[in-house]
């Protein structure tokens, strides 16, 4: 396939990425207590209020480097890998007969995949991209 074939759908993917993370960022902003209750219930620890607006501004600023393919080596990365820890937290969610199953978790795998499959093509990903 030739590699300008590939720019419109690494762009759809970088932005069905970003859209797909962005309500998480939002509720960080909006609804700290229930980052706070995903937090202790997935991650094991607490996160206040301050906690909550930190890393809400932290990964808006990487989200947002993310969308518009700057540093895309480094943003890329740190977003696959953020997300793939944050998946791997919710292992047993995603396990058929387990206790804590829940299908709406399986949408982080397709997701995993995707800024995989974007971080190995980010050379290709040029379309509206700084990078």
């Amino acid at each position: 396939m030739a590699a300008h074939t590939l720019k419109l759908p690494l762009f759809l993917t970088r932005l069905s990425i970003f859209l797909f993370m962005l309500p998480w960022q939002i509720m960080r902003f909006t609804k700290p207590e229930v980052i706070d209750n995903i937090s202790n219930k997935y991650y094991k620890f607490s996160m206040p209020e301050i906690g909550s607006t930190i890393t809400g501004v932290l990964m808006m600023a990487l989200l947002l480097a993310f969308l518009i393919g700057f540093k895309k080596k480094i943003s890329y990365l740190l977003v696959l890998i953020l997300h793939g820890v944050g998946t791997a937290m919710t292992i047993p969610n995603l396990i058929p007969g387990l206790e804590g199953y829940n299908q709406l978790f399986l949408a982080a795998l397709p997701a995993l995949a995707a800024m995989l499959l974007l971080y190995c093509l980010r050379d290709e990903d040029t379309m509206l991209s700084l990078d």
